[in-house]
């Protein structure tokens, strides 16, 4: 005679209600993700800039040329308008013979691009003051110098996330030029409005 083997499982209350628990704890652990997102961007984006700062820096030092970085959206050459910023990419590239007649940043013939950055996230806006603004130069003694040689104003660049995810404090990273070129990275020191730019 054969035997049956009774089968186990779920019924279908208790399918549905393991479901409805599940997407109670999904829903309360949303926001947490999106902040841990929105901070990874940040983290990442203003990481990228300040390497790209730096490296530019340690090359003009190390082959004795000028090398600039400035924002660009098609990273071919730099871009200029007054409405796009740093979140549309950049290049940095050796600038053998800055024949820049308006003062901005150009790539040209003779000069050769070392890296370029995409655009990135959307959620992300990064402005600079003074002359950051639109490019970093450094000479080949490592010094932030304008385009027409002069000494580069210190100045300031935001890197800042739109998330409403993230509390105002925690929504913006500077980096700041310091006399003699060098970069420092660092925590805005007061809270920033969704709307960011301006450092």
């Amino acid at each position: 005679m054969l035997r049956r083997r009774a089968l186990s499982g779920l019924t279908l209350v208790e399918l549905l209600t393991g479901i409805a628990l599940l997407a109670i704890l999904l829903a309360l652990a949303a926001p947490s993700f999106q902040a841990q997102i929105a901070a990874s961007q940040l983290t990442s984006a203003s990481n990228a800039l300040l390497g790209s700062l730096m490296q530019a820096r340690a090359q003009a030092m190390r082959m004795g040329q000028r090398v600039t970085v400035c924002r660009s959206a098609d990273q071919q050459q730099c871009d200029t308008q007054a409405t796009r910023g740093w979140e549309a990419g950049w290049l940095v590239f050796i600038d053998a013979n800055r024949t820049s007649s308006t003062g901005d940043a150009e790539v040209s013939a003779g000069d050769t691009v070392l890296a370029r950055s995409e655009s990135l996230p959307p959620s992300l806006r990064v402005a600079g003051n003074r002359q950051v603004n639109q490019y970093l130069s450094f000479a080949a003694g490592g010094e932030a110098r304008t385009l027409t040689g002069g000494t580069n104003p210190l100045g300031t660049i935001r890197v800042c996330s739109t998330s409403a995810a993230l509390a105002d404090q925690r929504r913006a990273v500077e980096i700041v030029l310091s006399s003699g070129g060098r970069l420092v990275s660092r925590p805005t020191a007061s809270p920033v409005d969704a709307n960011c730019p301006a450092p």
